[in-house]
């Protein structure tokens, strides 16, 4: 009687152990699709400013990039230009007609940005202290890509977003 009595009590301690074991397979699997949320969040993260910064830091690595009117207008003339970005709070309309009109003209692509200093920090216009925190930057009304560098995410979203 006391085998008969200790089996079903070693089967409930079996039953108990196993138990916690599945609950924790499951909390890992959990935890796994957390991390594809976390993955997802990331992706869906993706917007335009970062897109444009993402873009423009790889194609001032491959220099191509072209900041000013002159340069502009010259690559436009050229069709070495395949995006332009334009600062809304451009003083001089003239110059935002002149770019405006080149693209169309040109069909290049045309984005605008809110500001002519956060365009010119994106396009690189600034200067580092030693600790490489931007310590001046210089706004820039106009912006161009000729070369867009590497293929990235923020390239990829871009393009879409244009096309849009």
């Amino acid at each position: 009687e006391d085998e008969e009595a200790a089996a079903p009590a070693a089967e409930e301690a079996a039953e108990e152990a196993e138990a916690p074991a599945e609950g924790a397979v499951e909390e890992e699997e959990e935890e796994d699709d957390d991390d594809d949320e976390e993955d997802e969040v990331v992706e869906e993260g993706m917007n335009i400013n970062k897109a444009l910064k993402e873009v423009l830091y790889y194609a001032n690595i491959h220099d191509g990039v072209v900041k000013g009117l002159k340069e502009v207008v010259q690559g436009m003339e050229r069709g070495e230009v395949q995006l332009v970005l334009l600062a809304e709070d451009c003083d001089e309309t003239r110059y935002v007609e002149l770019v405006e009109t080149m693209c169309a003209e040109k069909g290049v692509y045309l984005l605008k940005v809110p500001e002519k200093k956060a365009l010119g920090e994106m396009a690189g216009n600034v200067r580092l202290d030693d600790d490489f925190q931007v310590k001046k930057s210089c706004a820039a009304s106009s912006v161009a890509v000729k070369d867009f560098g590497e293929q990235s995410e923020g390239l990829a979203f871009l393009l879409n977003y244009i096309k849009e």
